[in-house]
C-alpha cells in the first residue's frame, strides 16, 4: 500500500467515513512488516502527524490491541507521528491496558530578559529593547533575541542575561552571528558585544550552540565544565538537577574539561563527554548526536534511559509533580521518541500500553505505580 493511499485511508478513518473493507486494509497495514513501514517517518511525515493524535485516541478493542501487540513484538517501536516506547530487558506481561484519563499540556512560561542595569523585560512578542548608551536589540515574535545589529561601544562589557521557564526555548543570536538555541528551564549571560581575547558566555541548563569561526575562541562555561571552541556546532547540557554533565558535538571541534581540573578532552563530531556528578568519572563515547539534539526538533527521544530521568526532562517541559508508588521503578529504563507539542497524556499512554508501568494523573501531579 502506498504512502499516499495510507494516508488518505487515515484521514478517512478519522472522519468516521471509512467501509468495513477499508478498515480492515488499516489494521492489515498495522500490521505488516515491510520497508514501506521504515520510509513512513520520511515521506508525507508532516501530513501523517496531523492526522495521528486523533485517531490514536479512536483506536480501540481489536484493532488497537493488534497494532500494538505487533508494536510490542518488534521491539523496536514505530508510529505515524508519535512515540511508542518498550521496557529494555524485560517482557510485557498479560496486563489490561490502562489509559491516561487528563491532559498534561506544555507549560507557557513568560521568557525574561535582564539588563545589564537590573530591568527584567518579558519577551512576549516583537520589541526594539535599549541597552545602556543606545544600543539597540531586537526581539521579534518567533522566539529570537538578536544582537547582530549591535555595535561595539564600550571598552568593558555590558553583560545581559536570558532566562527561559518550564515549557519554553528560545534563540539568541550573538552580536558575532553565532546562534544559541536555549531549551525550557535553562539561561545564559553573555556580553551585549564581545570585546578583547575572548568570547565568553555562561549557561545553565541546556543549549544548542553554532559558533561562527572567528580566531578569538569561544567558551561555554557551566557550574561544571568548560567547553573551548573556535567554531563549531554542538549541545551542553548542565542541569543543576541532573546527576550528569553532557557535551555533544555535532560539526567541528571542542576542548572540554572539568572547572577545577586542567586535564582536557578534545571532542571529534559524533562524539559526547559524559561527566558524573556523584563520582566525578569522565567518559566519552561515540553516540547518536540525535539523541541530545532532538529536543530542539521538537521531539523526546530517549535510548536505555532511565525512566526517573525521562520524568526529569517531562518535568521541565510539562512542569508537573511526580510520585513514585515504588523507589525501584525510577531505574527501569526506556528507548522510544515522542513529539514535544503533544499532551502527556499520550507519551504516558504509550508507556503504559507496553509494559507494566501504569500513570495517574491528577492536575499536575503524576503517580508512578505497577499495573
Amino acid at each position: 500500500m502506498g504512502v499516499d493511499e495510507i494516508y488518505d485511508l487515515l484521514k478517512k478513518y478519522r472522519e468516521n467515513t471509512c467501509t468495513p473493507e477499508e478498515r480492515e486494509r488499516i489494521v492489515r497495514w498495522y500490521r505488516q512488516q515491510d520497508d514501506e513501514v521504515e520510509q513512513l517517518p520520511e515521506i508525507l511525515r508532516k501530513k501523517l502527524e496531523q492526522l495521528w493524535y486523533s485517531i490514536e485516541r479512536k483506536m480501540r478493542g481489536r484493532e488497537r490491541s493488534l497494532f500494538f501487540s505487533y508494536a510490542a513484538m518488534l521491539i523496536i517501536m514505530f508510529s505515524v507521528g508519535g512515540g511508542i516506547f518498550y521496557l529494555a530487558k524485560e517482557k510485557r506481561g498479560n496486563h489490561p491496558v490502562e489509559t491516561v484519563h487528563q491532559d498534561l499540556l506544555p507549560a507557557k512560561g513568560v521568557v525574561m530578559l535582564q539588563l545589564s542595569d537590573g530591568r527584567s523585560i518579558p519577551l512576549t512578542g516583537t520589541a526594539i529593547i535599549k541597552e545602556r548608551g543606545g544600543q539597540v536589540i531586537e526581539n521579534d515574535s518567533a522566539k529570537v533575541l538578536d544582537y547582530t545589529g549591535v555595535r561595539e561601544k564600550e571598552v568593558e562589557p555590558v553583560y545581559n542575561k536570558i532566562t527561559v521557564p518550564t515549557g519554553g526555548e528560545y534563540l539568541v543570536l550573538l552580536s558575532d552571528g553565532s546562534r544559541v538555541r536555549l531549551n525550557s528551564c535553562s539561561s545564559l549571560r553573555y556580553p551585549v558585544v564581545f570585546t578583547g581575547e575572548n568570547r565568553t558566555v555562561e549557561l545553565e541548563g541546556e543549549a544548542y550552540f553554532e559558533v561562527e569561526k572567528s580566531v578569538h575562541p569561544f567558551f561555554v562555561k557551566t557550574s561544571n565544565v568548560n567547553v573551548r571552541v573556535t567554531g563549531t556546532t554542538f549541545n551542553v547540557s548542565d542541569y543543576a538537577d541532573d546527576s550528569r554533565v553532557t557535551t555533544t558535538l555535532v560539526e567541528g571541534q571542542v576542548v572540554v574539561n572539568k572547572r577545577d581540573q586542567e586535564e582536557t578532552y578534545v571532542l571529534e563530531p559524533g562524539l559526547t563527554f559524559k561527566y558524573k556528578k556523584d563520582n566525578g568519572k569522565i567518559k566519552i563515547r561515540t553516540e547518536d548526536p540525535e539523541l541530545y539534539v532532538s529536543w530542539m526538533r521538537g521531539k523526546f527521544k530517549f535510548e536505555n534511559m532511565r525512566l526517573e530521568d525521562i520524568v526529569c526532562k517531562l518535568n521541565r517541559w510539562y512542569d508537573c509533580n511526580v510520585e513514585y508508588a515504588d523507589d525501584t521503578l525510577r531505574d527501569l529504563r526506556f528507548s522510544g521518541a515522542a513529539e514535544k507539542d503533544r499532551p502527556a497524556s499520550y507519551l504516558l499512554e504509550m508507556i503504559e500500553t507496553v509494559t507494566d508501568v501504569k500513570f495517574d494523573v491528577s492536575g499536575k501531579k503524576i503517580r508512578i505505580s505497577r499495573k
